[in-house]
This record gives C-alpha cells, sequence and structure tokens, in this order.
C-alpha cells in the first residue's frame, strides 16, 4: 500500500511530518538510491527503500504513543543533534526509551511548552494551519508600546525571507496587552501558526526588541503550570483525548461557526443602536417647541380668506 513518504518517516521515528518535508526538500531523502525533492512523494515501504542520511528507514511495528510535555528552558536546541555539541531538548528527556520528536519549533532564545511525541498523526494535526490549533505566548519587549504600534501588529506585516523562500506578508497577530511601562511591555500573543521567528520578526519591524518569549499554552487546555525550566511530564489519557478533539476538523467548524454566529449578534446589536438612537432623535424633535422668530423680523400673519362675490 502506497503512503506519502513525510508519513512513513514520521511513523519511522525521524521527524514530525513537517519536518520531515523540510529533510525532503533539502535533498537530504533517497527512495531508492535517487534523491527526490518534489513533493508529494508516495512510496511503498514494502518494496521500495528510503533513506536519510546515512539511515536505512524499515517498516516498523507502531510503539505505544507516547506524549510528553516540556518545559524547554532557554539556550536549549530544538534539534536531535549539534555539530557545536550544544545542549537539546533530547538531552532532557533522555530517559525516555522510545524515539520522540518535538511537535512545532522553539528557538534557542525561547522558552516554554513544547510536546514530544512519537504519535506522528497526532503532531500532524497539531502543527499543520488547516487544523488551526493556537498557541498562546507571553511576550516581554524593551520599552514602552504605543496603541498606534499594536494595532499595527494586528495588521500584518511584510517578512523578509527568513532562510529559504521568498518575502510573506503575516495574517497579523491576535495581540493583547497585560502591562507596560517606560522599561518593558509585556503582550499576550495568540498564533495558530508560527512561521519562522514570526513573533520575533513582527515585533522588530515595528521597533521593538524582545526580551523574553515563552509559549504558555497550547490549545487553552494544556499549559506548563507546575513545571520548572527543564522538567516534563506525560500527559494523561484525556489530554491526549482533547487534543485529538481540538485538532479535529469538527471542532475547528463548530470555533467558525460559533464566531460567525458571535459576529452576527454584534452586529444585530450594533443595527438595533443605531434605530434606537435615531428613534429617539426624531421623537426629541418632534417634542422640540417651534421655533422663535429672530429680532427684528415680523412673523407673517395668516391671510384672509377671499371674499366671493
Amino acid at each position: 500500500m502506497q503512503v506519502r513518504l513525510q508519513k512513513f518517516m514520521a511513523d519511522c521515528g525521524i521527524a514530525s511530518r513537517r519536518h520531515s518535508e523540510d529533510l525532503i526538500r533539502d535533498g537530504q531523502v533517497r527512495v531508492n538510491g535517487i534523491v527526490r525533492t518534489a513533493l508529494p512523494i508516495l512510496i511503498d515501504p514494502d518494496k521500495e527503500q528510503v533513506t536519510v542520511g546515512d539511515k536505512l528507514l524499515e517498516p516498523i511495528q507502531m510503539e505505544k504513543p507516547v506524549h510528553v510535555l516540556l518545559y524547554k528552558p532557554r539556550g536549549i536546541l530544538v534539534t536531535r543533534q549539534d555539530q557545536a555539541g550544544r545542549k537539546t531538548v533530547f538531552d532532557l528527556v533522555k530517559a525516555i526509551p522510545q524515539r520522540l520528536f518535538p511537535v512545532g519549533r522553539l528557538d534557542m532564545d525561547s522558552r516554554g511548552l513544547l510536546l514530544m511525541t512519537n504519535d506522528g498523526e497526532l503532531a500532524n494535526r497539531l502543527t499543520h494551519p488547516s487544523y488551526g490549533v493556537e498557541k498562546l505566548y507571553i511576550v516581554t519587549v524593551d520599552g514602552k508600546m504605543s496603541t498606534a504600534a499594536i494595532e499595527q501588529i494586528r495588521k500584518g506585516a511584510w517578512l523578509g525571507p527568513a532562510g529559504r523562500g521568498k518575502a510573506v506578508r503575516t495574517d497579523g497577530l491576535k495581540i493583547k496587552l497585560i502591562s507596560s511601562d517606560r522599561q518593558f511591555t509585556t503582550l499576550e500573543v495568540r498564533l495558530s501558526e508560527a512561521r519562522n521567528r514570526e513573533i520575533r520578526r513582527v515585533l522588530a519591524r515595528v521597533g521593538f526588541r524582545v526580551r523574553d518569549l515563552c509559549r504558555a499554552a497550547i490549545a487553552q487546555k494544556l499549559t506548563i503550570k507546575g513545571l520548572s525550566p527543564g522538567e516534563f511530564r506525560f500527559l494523561t489519557d484525556a489530554e491526549v483525548a482533547w487534543l485529538r478533539h481540538a485538532s479535529s476538523r469538527e471542532y475547528q467548524d463548530q470555533k467558525r461557526n460559533a464566531s460567525q454566529k458571535w459576529f452576527e449578534r454584534k452586529e444585530i446589536d450594533k443595527e438595533r443602536r443605531r434605530l434606537l438612537k435615531a428613534t429617539a432623535q426624531s421623537d426629541a424633535q418632534q417634542k422640540s417647541p417651534p421655533a422663535r422668530a429672530k429680532s427684528g423680523q415680523r412673523t407673517p400673519l395668516p391671510r384672509k380668506p377671499a371674499r366671493r362675490g
């Protein structure tokens, strides 16, 4: 049976589907000894050989899914190996025997919640933008941010290419001001799809340097509460069930419908207030006394009816 190459790689524990796609495009994957970079690529794992670097992948029996919530500290890389020998998130979870991969990215200077798993299907749903799973970040920047700057961030910004690709325009960040003084501004940022260092790059476009960036929650209910930097815990069955539900098409449809109904109610209320205001103004005009004639002007007398005959 044919499957997508990135799904096969994720099932083998190489990386998430999205990271596997990056490996394919970078020319690090061979199918039957031939480098293939144009997606989609369908393969038959029982008949074709797939090599990632020097490692030959073989169809494996799926292990029991493992889901880990890690509090990534600053200064730790989200990668399996680092040529400079720097510490990675895999050093923090080396006590877990299963081969895990990170769900999404956090750059070295960022901290906070990072999911790690061997569940390729769930990882794909949590990272692919079409599923709309929301991540919440608490961001602190240097300086006092004005209302105009916040509105500019909400409208979106052009970002130059980061590595591979062309300049893109962001859709705008869902941003909320938490606190602000002369030295620092703290913001709450919500994203369903995060491009490479998107928050830092957007804030830099409006002249603010990020001092601290922490991913605090995923899918509303999963948070880093109770964990210290470098610590991890296994997700409960209820938390995994919630992630599957929150990344389902049905849930996203419910959210869109609820958002549409909220917008419709808001517009109806706005129209109702407009009509009430117009009615009140009309009533006030009808009840007001007739305007007096200006001084020096005579009020015209009513004409007498003409006599007949």
